[in-house]
Protein backbone atom coordinates (compact mmCIF):
# COMPACT_ATOMS: atom_id res chain seq x y z
CA UNK A 1 0.00 0.00 0.00
CA UNK A 2 2.85 2.40 0.75
CA UNK A 3 4.32 1.96 -2.73
CA UNK A 4 0.93 2.62 -4.32
CA UNK A 5 0.46 5.80 -2.28
CA UNK A 6 3.98 6.92 -3.15
CA UNK A 7 3.29 6.45 -6.89
CA UNK A 8 -0.01 8.32 -6.70
CA UNK A 9 1.44 11.23 -4.72
CA UNK A 10 4.50 11.48 -7.00
CA UNK A 11 2.38 11.60 -10.16
CA UNK A 12 -0.02 14.16 -8.64
CA UNK A 13 2.81 16.43 -7.45
CA UNK A 14 4.59 16.39 -10.82
CA UNK A 15 1.35 16.80 -12.76
CA UNK A 16 -0.03 19.67 -10.70
CA UNK A 17 3.35 21.39 -10.36
CA UNK A 18 3.82 21.58 -14.14
CA UNK A 19 0.21 22.62 -14.72
CA UNK A 20 0.38 25.45 -12.18
CA UNK A 21 3.60 26.75 -13.74
CA UNK A 22 2.19 26.61 -17.27
CA UNK A 23 -1.07 28.27 -16.23
CA UNK A 24 0.65 31.16 -14.41
CA UNK A 25 3.60 31.73 -16.79
CA UNK A 26 2.27 31.20 -20.32
CA UNK A 27 -0.53 32.72 -22.32
CA UNK A 28 -3.14 30.47 -23.87
CA UNK A 29 -1.79 29.16 -27.17
CA UNK A 30 1.83 30.11 -26.40
CA UNK A 31 4.45 27.52 -27.37
CA UNK A 32 8.08 26.79 -26.43
CA UNK A 33 10.20 24.65 -28.73
CA UNK A 34 11.93 22.19 -26.44
CA UNK A 35 13.82 19.84 -28.76
CA UNK A 36 13.98 20.54 -32.48
CA UNK A 37 10.56 20.61 -34.11
CA UNK A 38 9.30 17.40 -32.53
CA UNK A 39 8.79 18.42 -28.86
CA UNK A 40 6.93 21.57 -27.82
CA UNK A 41 5.48 22.96 -24.62
CA UNK A 42 2.21 24.24 -26.08
CA UNK A 43 -0.37 25.63 -23.64
CA UNK A 44 -3.99 24.73 -24.37
CA UNK A 45 -7.03 24.22 -22.16
CA UNK A 46 -9.18 21.17 -22.62
CA UNK A 47 -12.86 21.19 -21.60
CA UNK A 48 -13.22 17.57 -22.67
CA UNK A 49 -11.50 14.26 -22.04
CA UNK A 50 -7.91 13.06 -22.31
CA UNK A 51 -5.78 14.17 -25.30
CA UNK A 52 -8.22 16.97 -26.14
CA UNK A 53 -11.13 14.66 -26.99
CA UNK A 54 -14.54 16.24 -26.35
CA UNK A 55 -17.44 14.42 -24.68
CA UNK A 56 -20.12 16.95 -25.61
CA UNK A 57 -20.27 20.72 -25.71
CA UNK A 58 -21.99 22.89 -23.13
CA UNK A 59 -22.05 23.21 -19.36
CA UNK A 60 -24.29 20.15 -18.98
CA UNK A 61 -21.89 17.95 -20.90
CA UNK A 62 -18.99 19.30 -18.85
CA UNK A 63 -20.81 18.50 -15.60
CA UNK A 64 -21.69 14.99 -16.78
CA UNK A 65 -18.07 14.35 -17.76
CA UNK A 66 -16.80 15.56 -14.37
CA UNK A 67 -19.25 13.32 -12.50
CA UNK A 68 -18.27 10.37 -14.70
CA UNK A 69 -14.60 10.98 -13.84
CA UNK A 70 -15.39 10.98 -10.12
CA UNK A 71 -17.32 7.71 -10.40
CA UNK A 72 -14.50 6.17 -12.45
CA UNK A 73 -11.92 7.19 -9.83
CA UNK A 74 -14.09 5.69 -7.09
CA UNK A 75 -14.31 2.39 -8.98
CA UNK A 76 -10.57 2.27 -9.73
CA UNK A 77 -9.77 3.13 -6.13
CA UNK A 78 -11.99 0.31 -4.84
CA UNK A 79 -10.37 -2.14 -7.27
CA UNK A 80 -6.92 -1.09 -6.09
CA UNK A 81 -8.00 -1.60 -2.48
CA UNK A 82 -9.16 -5.15 -3.23
CA UNK A 83 -5.78 -5.93 -4.83
CA UNK A 84 -4.01 -5.22 -1.54
CA UNK A 85 -5.78 -8.22 -0.01
CA UNK A 86 -4.72 -10.60 -2.78
CA UNK A 87 -1.40 -12.15 -3.74
CA UNK A 88 -0.81 -10.31 -7.00
CA UNK A 89 2.32 -9.25 -8.78
CA UNK A 90 3.59 -5.78 -7.74
CA UNK A 91 3.41 -4.65 -11.37
CA UNK A 92 -0.39 -4.89 -11.28
CA UNK A 93 -0.44 -2.56 -8.26
CA UNK A 94 1.84 -0.14 -10.14
CA UNK A 95 -0.35 -0.12 -13.25
CA UNK A 96 -3.60 0.51 -11.38
CA UNK A 97 -1.90 3.18 -9.24
CA UNK A 98 -0.72 5.02 -12.37
CA UNK A 99 -4.21 4.94 -13.87
CA UNK A 100 -5.78 6.16 -10.61
CA UNK A 101 -3.21 8.96 -10.22
CA UNK A 102 -3.80 10.17 -13.77
CA UNK A 103 -7.55 10.21 -13.32
CA UNK A 104 -7.20 12.13 -10.05
CA UNK A 105 -4.89 14.68 -11.69
CA UNK A 106 -7.45 15.62 -14.32
CA UNK A 107 -10.29 15.66 -11.79
CA UNK A 108 -8.41 18.27 -9.75
CA UNK A 109 -8.28 20.54 -12.82
CA UNK A 110 -11.92 20.02 -13.64
CA UNK A 111 -13.14 20.46 -10.08
CA UNK A 112 -11.04 23.34 -8.76
CA UNK A 113 -9.21 25.28 -11.50
CA UNK A 114 -12.35 27.24 -12.36
CA UNK A 115 -12.52 28.41 -8.74
CA UNK A 116 -8.86 29.31 -8.07
CA UNK A 117 -7.80 31.09 -11.31
CA UNK A 118 -9.07 34.44 -12.53
CA UNK A 119 -8.94 33.47 -16.21
CA UNK A 120 -9.81 30.37 -18.14
CA UNK A 121 -11.66 28.96 -21.13
CA UNK A 122 -15.40 29.41 -20.64
CA UNK A 123 -18.50 28.34 -22.52
CA UNK A 124 -20.75 31.03 -24.00
CA UNK A 125 -24.35 29.80 -24.05
CA UNK A 126 -25.43 32.41 -26.61
CA UNK A 127 -22.68 31.65 -29.10
CA UNK A 128 -22.71 27.95 -28.08
CA UNK A 129 -18.95 27.72 -28.13
CA UNK A 130 -15.93 27.92 -25.83
CA UNK A 131 -14.21 31.30 -25.64
CA UNK A 132 -10.48 31.74 -25.08
CA UNK A 133 -8.93 34.45 -22.93
CA UNK A 134 -5.96 36.80 -23.17
CA UNK A 135 -3.03 37.37 -20.86
CA UNK A 136 -1.57 35.17 -18.14
CA UNK A 137 -3.89 33.72 -15.49
CA UNK A 138 -3.22 34.26 -11.81
CA UNK A 139 -4.43 32.57 -8.65
CA UNK A 140 -7.50 34.35 -7.34
CA UNK A 141 -10.43 33.81 -5.02
CA UNK A 142 -12.67 35.09 -7.81
CA UNK A 143 -12.63 32.18 -10.19
CA UNK A 144 -13.63 32.14 -13.84
CA UNK A 145 -16.08 29.26 -13.38
CA UNK A 146 -17.81 27.11 -10.75
CA UNK A 147 -17.10 23.75 -9.13
CA UNK A 148 -16.65 20.89 -11.64
CA UNK A 149 -16.62 23.34 -14.58
CA UNK A 150 -12.90 24.07 -14.82
CA UNK A 151 -10.78 23.19 -17.85
CA UNK A 152 -7.90 20.72 -17.86
CA UNK A 153 -4.47 22.20 -18.62
CA UNK A 154 -2.53 20.44 -21.41
CA UNK A 155 0.96 21.28 -22.62
CA UNK A 156 2.90 18.43 -24.26
CA UNK A 157 2.88 18.48 -28.05
CA UNK A 158 4.86 16.03 -30.20
CA UNK A 159 4.50 16.80 -33.94
CA UNK A 160 6.97 14.06 -34.82
CA UNK A 161 5.90 14.00 -38.47
CA UNK A 162 4.43 16.81 -40.56
CA UNK A 163 3.45 16.32 -44.19
CA UNK A 164 0.60 16.31 -46.70
CA UNK A 165 -1.89 13.68 -47.82
CA UNK A 166 -4.26 14.38 -50.70
CA UNK A 167 -3.73 18.11 -50.21
CA UNK A 168 -4.47 17.97 -46.46
CA UNK A 169 -1.90 18.63 -43.74
CA UNK A 170 -0.97 15.53 -41.75
CA UNK A 171 0.57 15.82 -38.28
CA UNK A 172 1.63 12.92 -36.12
CA UNK A 173 1.29 13.08 -33.10
CA UNK A 174 -1.36 15.84 -33.05
CA UNK A 175 -3.07 15.59 -29.60
CA UNK A 176 -1.76 17.79 -26.77
CA UNK A 177 -1.66 16.06 -23.39
CA UNK A 178 -0.38 16.33 -19.81
CA UNK A 179 1.33 14.19 -17.16
CA UNK A 180 -2.00 12.78 -15.96
CA UNK A 181 -2.87 11.59 -19.48
CA UNK A 182 0.60 10.07 -19.85
CA UNK A 183 0.25 8.28 -16.50
CA UNK A 184 -3.04 6.70 -17.56
CA UNK A 185 -1.60 5.70 -20.94
CA UNK A 186 1.50 4.09 -19.38
CA UNK A 187 -0.62 2.14 -16.89
CA UNK A 188 -2.93 0.82 -19.62
CA UNK A 189 0.01 0.07 -21.93
CA UNK A 190 1.76 -2.02 -19.28
CA UNK A 191 -1.47 -3.89 -18.51
CA UNK A 192 -1.80 -4.82 -22.19
CA UNK A 193 1.85 -5.83 -22.59
CA UNK A 194 1.95 -7.97 -19.43
CA UNK A 195 -1.68 -9.11 -19.28
CA UNK A 196 -0.84 -12.84 -19.47
CA UNK A 197 1.67 -12.52 -16.66
CA UNK A 198 -0.64 -10.40 -14.50
CA UNK A 199 -3.96 -12.17 -15.05
CA UNK A 200 -3.02 -15.62 -16.37
CA UNK A 201 -1.90 -18.73 -14.48
CA UNK A 202 0.84 -17.64 -12.12
CA UNK A 203 4.14 -19.36 -12.70
CA UNK A 204 7.70 -18.83 -11.59
CA UNK A 205 9.62 -16.75 -14.13
CA UNK A 206 12.93 -17.85 -15.57
CA UNK A 207 16.04 -15.75 -14.99
CA UNK A 208 16.06 -14.74 -18.65
CA UNK A 209 12.49 -13.43 -18.53
CA UNK A 210 13.28 -11.54 -15.34
CA UNK A 211 16.34 -9.89 -16.90
CA UNK A 212 14.44 -8.95 -20.08
CA UNK A 213 11.59 -7.46 -18.02
CA UNK A 214 14.02 -5.49 -15.87
CA UNK A 215 15.77 -4.18 -19.00
CA UNK A 216 12.40 -3.11 -20.41
CA UNK A 217 11.60 -1.14 -17.28
CA UNK A 218 15.08 0.37 -17.39
CA UNK A 219 14.26 1.71 -20.86
CA UNK A 220 10.90 3.02 -19.58
CA UNK A 221 12.71 4.80 -16.73
CA UNK A 222 15.12 6.35 -19.27
CA UNK A 223 12.26 7.64 -21.43
CA UNK A 224 10.33 9.07 -18.48
CA UNK A 225 13.45 10.71 -17.07
CA UNK A 226 14.31 12.23 -20.46
CA UNK A 227 10.77 13.50 -20.85
CA UNK A 228 10.72 15.17 -17.42
CA UNK A 229 14.24 16.59 -17.61
CA UNK A 230 13.60 18.20 -21.03
CA UNK A 231 10.33 19.62 -19.71
CA UNK A 232 11.95 21.20 -16.65
CA UNK A 233 14.87 22.56 -18.66
CA UNK A 234 12.47 24.13 -21.12
CA UNK A 235 10.30 25.62 -18.36
CA UNK A 236 13.14 27.26 -16.45
CA UNK A 237 15.63 27.79 -19.27
CA UNK A 238 16.03 30.90 -21.38
CA UNK A 239 16.99 29.20 -24.66
CA UNK A 240 14.35 27.60 -26.89
CA UNK A 241 14.91 25.10 -28.33
CA UNK A 242 17.44 23.64 -25.94
CA UNK A 243 21.05 23.59 -27.10
CA UNK A 244 22.73 20.42 -28.35
CA UNK A 245 24.96 20.33 -25.27
CA UNK A 246 21.97 20.61 -22.93
CA UNK A 247 20.11 17.86 -24.76
CA UNK A 248 23.17 15.60 -24.68
CA UNK A 249 23.67 16.08 -20.94
CA UNK A 250 19.98 15.49 -20.31
CA UNK A 251 19.98 12.23 -22.27
CA UNK A 252 23.20 11.02 -20.59
CA UNK A 253 21.77 11.73 -17.15
CA UNK A 254 18.55 9.94 -18.07
CA UNK A 255 20.53 6.97 -19.40
CA UNK A 256 22.34 6.75 -16.05
CA UNK A 257 18.99 6.78 -14.24
CA UNK A 258 17.60 4.07 -16.51
CA UNK A 259 20.65 1.85 -16.02
CA UNK A 260 20.59 2.43 -12.27
CA UNK A 261 16.92 1.45 -12.17
CA UNK A 262 17.71 -1.73 -14.11
CA UNK A 263 20.49 -2.63 -11.66
CA UNK A 264 18.22 -1.96 -8.71
CA UNK A 265 15.57 -4.31 -10.11
CA UNK A 266 18.22 -6.98 -10.65
CA UNK A 267 19.20 -6.81 -6.97
CA UNK A 268 15.63 -6.84 -5.71
CA UNK A 269 14.18 -10.16 -4.52
CA UNK A 270 11.94 -11.73 -7.13
CA UNK A 271 8.25 -11.98 -6.29
CA UNK A 272 7.27 -15.63 -6.77
CA UNK A 273 3.51 -16.24 -6.40
CA UNK A 274 2.05 -19.62 -5.57
CA UNK A 275 2.43 -21.88 -8.58
CA UNK A 276 -0.68 -23.82 -9.53
CA UNK A 277 0.16 -27.52 -9.45
CA UNK A 278 -1.09 -29.53 -12.40
CA UNK A 279 -3.26 -32.58 -11.53
CA UNK A 280 -1.60 -35.95 -12.09
CA UNK A 281 -2.77 -38.28 -14.87
CA UNK A 282 -5.26 -41.10 -14.17
CA UNK A 283 -2.76 -43.84 -15.02
CA UNK A 284 -0.16 -42.55 -12.56
CA UNK A 285 -2.79 -42.17 -9.87
CA UNK A 286 -4.05 -45.76 -10.45
CA UNK A 287 -0.52 -47.19 -10.35
CA UNK A 288 0.30 -45.37 -7.11
CA UNK A 289 -2.99 -46.52 -5.55
CA UNK A 290 -2.29 -50.18 -6.50
CA UNK A 291 1.25 -49.98 -5.11
CA UNK A 292 -0.02 -48.50 -1.88
CA UNK A 293 -2.64 -51.25 -1.51
CA UNK A 294 -0.05 -54.00 -2.09
CA UNK A 295 2.33 -52.43 0.42
CA UNK A 296 -0.45 -52.19 2.99
CA UNK A 297 -1.44 -55.83 2.36
CA UNK A 298 2.14 -56.99 2.92
CA UNK A 299 2.40 -55.06 6.17
CA UNK A 300 -0.84 -56.61 7.42
CA UNK A 301 0.48 -60.12 6.67
CA UNK A 302 3.66 -59.49 8.63
CA UNK A 303 1.68 -58.10 11.50
CA UNK A 304 -0.61 -61.18 11.68
CA UNK A 305 2.10 -63.88 11.45
CA UNK A 306 4.80 -62.15 13.48
CA UNK A 307 7.47 -63.06 10.91
CA UNK A 308 8.15 -62.97 7.21
CA UNK A 309 6.21 -65.76 5.39
CA UNK A 310 8.31 -68.53 3.75
CA UNK A 311 7.94 -69.70 0.17
CA UNK A 312 5.62 -72.68 -0.36
CA UNK A 313 8.42 -75.03 -1.53
CA UNK A 314 10.65 -74.37 1.49
CA UNK A 315 11.55 -77.42 3.75
CA UNK A 316 11.60 -75.36 6.91
CA UNK A 317 8.33 -75.14 8.78
CA UNK A 318 6.65 -71.74 9.17
CA UNK A 319 6.82 -70.76 12.82
CA UNK A 320 3.48 -69.51 14.06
Amino acid sequence: MKKALAIILAVLCIDQGIKLWIKTHMTLGESYRTAGNWFHLHFVENPGMAFGLEFTEGTTGKLVLSIFRILAVAGIGYYLFTLFKKQVRPLLIVCVSLILAGALGNIIDSAFYGMIFDKGTTYDTELEMYLNYGGVAQLSSQGYSSFLHGCVVDMFYFPVYTGEWNGDEVIFFRPVFNIADASISIGVFLLIIFQRRLYGVQEQLSERKIMVSNAFFGVVAFLISSFLSLTLLSMFGSTHPLSTLTLTLAFLGSAAIGFGFFRMLQREPVFVPAVVEQPETTENSTAETTAAQESESGENTISETGSTPKPADSDEPIVS
